[in-house]
């Protein structure tokens, strides 16, 4: 229980804060906690960083793999994948923060052992492109180009509504995490259907 509590306090306080801004000392605090117990578990901040970003990745990895056992056609596995990315936003909404510093750093925080999770995400859509029927123009589109299009749209989007910001739509999406979530993946699902699709 305690390393499951260390690493849920750790996502907020990495996301809110940001790698270089989390310190040991106040984390240990927050979770009224010593520090050797969270030595204990793990090495170093680096290491526990790590391991928030590795378990979203695997929490959204397995919710995958469950849709991907199934022999569905293209489109179906798109909308499927697509449902994936905002469910796990939706119980996990530190994601979005932590995805966006991530990429705004280029990955300078993150270790190899992400990666072999990272690419089987990136087989899943592999897959999804290699079983839609696209337009002669998209029909050797870049896999993380389309990765890039689904989690760019569906990261960005979900920021802006969620911000304080004066930003984004007045209605009823602004700061309502399901509703946007719906929008942003009714709306990406089509769009990438449309364009893309025969």
């Amino acid at each position: 229980m305690t390393r499951d509590r260390i690493l849920e306090v750790a996502s907020q306080e990495f996301a809110k804060y940001g790698y270089d801004a989390v310190s040991m000392n106040n984390l240990v605090k927050k979770l009224d906690i010593n520090k050797a117990t969270v030595y204990y578990h793990y090495k170093d901040k680096k290491a526990l960083y790590n391991e928030v970003i590795k378990t979203i990745i695997e929490f959204r990895n397995e919710k995958s793999r469950k849709i991907f056992k199934d022999s569905l056609d293209g489109k179906t596995l798109l909308n499927a994948y697509i449902q994936v990315e905002v469910e796990t936003i939706s119980e996990r909404p530190y994601m979005v923060p932590l995805a966006l510093r991530e990429i705004a750093n280029l990955g300078a925080n993150l270790d190899d052992g992400v990666i072999p999770l990272f690419e089987e995400d990136i087989r899943y859509l592999q897959i999804i492109l290699d079983k839609l029927e696209l337009k002669d123009e998209y029909k050797n589109i870049d896999v993380y180009a389309f990765f890039s299009l689904i989690m760019g749209t569906i990261l960005n989007f979900y920021s802006i509504q969620m911000s304080d910001l004066p930003i984004g739509t007045k209605d009823e999406l602004k700061k309502d995490s399901k509703k946007s979530l719906e929008y942003i993946s009714s709306f990406l699902y089509n769009m990438i259907n449309l364009t893309t699709c025969k």
